[in-house]
């Protein structure tokens, strides 16, 4: 069996703000000769000049890109952690001749929960994007969920959800933009936020379980 002479490193690169890039990660870039990502995300390394694929969001024509490579060592750069609705399983499960390696990230979960002075060592986490979750049974056997919101599942949809299953006085966490300048976390109640006009797009929401 013929060893794999060249390799993938995929890059966990945290919830957006440089800061929150780990050292290992700039170590992995510095030594790579193809660095991919999307364009926010190559924007954070562009000081040092490697050559860049741009990942456009459509996963099978990244699988062909590449395909046709050949340099020893491309770094694909993620949002949050490796580990945490990524591109880790989609590019284990399709690139077949590079050894596959993960540098970890800071979670958009680990980092709201941190802000928030919240453990999760009884938390759901799930995503939204693009998908359905029953994530509101959840809150009978965890003490809170963490979701990743996209623009059919917003923050408002799911506040309307928890109230229309009598989940009304759940604390909601909504972050946008986290970690950013202009990061907002706001707390309320899921029937409050149906008042609420915020400008946010994509973000995270923690729900907290109702207790009596």
């Amino acid at each position: 069996m013929m060893s794999k002479t060249k390799e993938l490193c995929i890059c966990g690169i945290g919830p957006g703000h440089p800061d929150y890039i780990l050292p290992v990660v700039h170590l992995e870039v510095k030594a790579v000769d193809l660095l991919v990502g999307a364009r926010r995300q190559l924007e954070a390394f562009k000081s040092y000049g490697k050559p860049e694929l741009l990942f456009t969001g459509k996963l099978e024509q990244l699988k062909q890109d590449l395909a046709n490579r050949n340099e020893a060592k491309i770094v694909v750069l993620v949002s949050g952690d490796t580990g945490f609705h990524s591109l880790r399983r989609f590019l284990q499960q399709t690139i077949t001749d590079r050894t596959i390696r993960c540098v970890p990230g800071i979670s958009s979960f680990q980092y709201l929960y941190a802000k928030l002075g919240l453990g999760y060592e009884n938390a759901f986490k799930t995503s939204l994007h693009g998908t359905t979750t029953d994530f509101i049974t959840k809150l009978q056997t965890y003490e809170s969920i963490f979701l990743l919101t996209d623009r059919q599942n917003s923050w408002k949809t799911i506040a309307g959800m928890l109230v229309d299953e009598g989940y009304g006085k759940a604390t909601m966490h909504i972050g946008n933009r986290l970690s950013y300048p202009d990061e907002q976390i706001i707390t309320t109640t899921a029937e409050e936020v149906l008042n609420e006009e915020f400008t946010f797009s994509l973000c995270a929401v923690i729900i907290e379980r109702v207790t009596n």
